[in-house]
């Protein structure tokens, strides 16, 4: 039996946790009918332990549906789990926000989301870990832009003065770029106006002139473009960095301690899938088709390889310092406090 002391500290811990949880949801835009459905999945999946007679161990991973998913949907696709002695227990989420919730409560052992969420979490004492790199902002090759109406006279920050941006939520990391780049070519990002659009609203509010500008990612702004209505303005996600990390793999402290080998082989297996992924164009194309219901043609017209291979801190401290400067988290720390010692690196 605990004593006191440890029951009043894990009651502290939980009410810390689902004070964090509640800003996760505010800040993924997640709605309370998703978490609770979310927290009804987590509690079925609490009865998914393998048998006695079972020799894979059970690993619970949600995700929601992004193309940044695909290494883990072609691994299971292939048994490459099962190959390393793993039973990959999957469950499709909402949003990464519900997926760290579930990850933060114990209901799920491995989660993909977003790095804004496990960075907000970490801030706030939820012992969130990143395992394994997902996807990867590429100037080359960016997932997203900013755009503004093909007639628009704005060309930099300083034009964009009183002026009305959209964004999924006010906190999204869109948002964050948006102002950023108007600070960084000469202009206020204090005096800008933002207004919460729906994805799939932001080309009709841009056409509307509800907004004069908007910073979003593919599919929706090759759709946008495809309109012929609208032009690329700027690589706003340069302004954290022309290459960073924007998603992971992730768990929580107690579990990867308990459960290092099958941590380490899990995200060996990712590895190895997101390389072999990059030589089966087509068949990823028909997975994440499958998985997020997106027409293949335009997941095809969009895919980006751009799954890393290591978690480098180098590419997870950017978007701390940027989140720390526009006051989403209330200070910075170094990115290697975030990664897991299990986290594979060249040579291992």
């Amino acid at each position: 039996m605990p004593d006191d002391e440890g029951i009043a500290a894990e009651g502290a811990r939980r009410q810390s946790a689902a004070s964090v949880l509640a800003e996760m949801i505010r800040l993924g835009g997640v709605t309370r009918r998703s978490f609770v459905a979310a927290a009804a999945a987590g509690a079925c999946l609490l009865v998914s332990r393998p048998s006695r007679g079972e020799v894979a161990p059970v690993i619970r991973v949600a995700a929601s549906p992004n193309s940044d998913v695909a290494p883990l949907w072609y691994a299971l696709s292939k048994g490459m789990f099962a190959k390393a002695g793993l039973n990959v227990d999957f469950t499709q989420m909402t949003t990464g926000a519900v997926v760290a919730q579930a990850v933060a409560g114990g209901a799920i052992d491995i989660g993909y989301s977003a790095l804004t969420a496990l960075i907000v979490g970490h801030v706030r004492n939820i012992p969130f870990v990143l395992i394994a790199p997902a996807g990867m902002y590429q100037t080359a090759s960016p997932i997203g832009s900013m755009l503004v109406r093909k007639d628009s006279s704005l060309a930099t920050g300083r034009d964009f003065a009183g002026k009305t941006i959209g964004a999924p939520t006010l906190l999204d990391v869109s948002a964050i770029v948006s102002s950023a780049w108007v600070d960084q070519t000469g202009g206020n990002s204090k005096s800008l106006k933002f207004v919460e659009v729906p994805n799939p609203l932001l080309l009709p509010a841009l056409l509307d002139g509800r907004i004069d500008a908007f910073t979003s990612v593919d599919p929706w702004v090759t759709r946008a473009l495809d309109s012929g209505e609208v032009r690329v303005l700027a690589k706003s996600f340069d302004s954290i960095a022309p290459s960073f990390l924007i998603t992971s793999w992730f768990s929580n402290t107690a579990f990867v301690e308990k459960n290092r080998d099958l941590v380490e082989r899990f995200a060996r297996v990712l590895r190895e899938a997101a390389v072999d992924a990059n030589a089966h164009r087509a068949e990823i194309v028909s997975l994440i088709a499958s998985y997020t219901k997106l027409d293949p043609t335009m997941i095809a017209r969009t895919l980006k390889d751009s799954n890393a291979s290591y978690l480098d801190p180098k590419t997870i401290q950017p978007m701390i310092d940027i989140l720390a400067k526009y006051h989403v988290i209330e200070k910075g720390f170094d990115a290697r406090d975030l990664i897991s010692t299990t986290a594979l690196s060249p040579g291992k």
